[in-house]
């Protein structure tokens, strides 16, 4: 029976690395920290929709709002995480497409359809589609998709 070692090389950490660490740690703090749900932020958003991505071991928090002539999609994931996306809204026979503005790599977007609905989609079709939430439906009558 033979036996096997297998070493590393001695890693080390420069001043400089540990500069580039610190920033890295500070920037997640501060993008914290400007995520954070305050009163004044919510009084300049126009929201459009509410929805639950009710999909087994999900459960993820989707709004669409529109603030200042911009639109986003901004997601709570269900273990705690946050994304915010600015998206292009643009009119199609299904209803108004969703696609983020930096572009997404796997061709990925939503359609928010005429009754509400938040279809995700890719190329070969939509295959998910929430309904939108109850608490919201109230607030979303008469109020149309800019």
């Amino acid at each position: 029976m033979g036996s096997m070692l297998n070493v590393l090389p001695q890693l080390t950490f420069t001043l400089g690395d540990w500069v580039l660490h610190k920033d890295i740690r500070m920037s997640g703090i501060e993008k914290r920290r400007r995520l954070h749900w305050r009163e004044t932020d919510m009084q300049n958003r126009e929201i459009i929709g509410r929805w639950l991505d009710g999909r087994p071991l999900l459960g993820d928090k989707i709004t669409l709002y529109k603030e200042d002539e911009k639109y986003f999609l901004e997601t709570w994931f269900s273990d705690g995480c946050h994304s915010l996306d600015e998206v292009y809204m643009s009119q199609t026979a299904e209803g108004h497409k969703l696609e983020d503005v930096g572009g997404n790599f796997f061709g990925e977007f939503f359609i928010v359809t005429q009754l509400q609905q938040l279809q995700f989609c890719n190329e070969q079709g939509c295959y998910f589609q929430a309904d939108k939430l109850a608490a919201d439906a109230d607030f979303a009558q008469g109020m149309r998709v800019a």
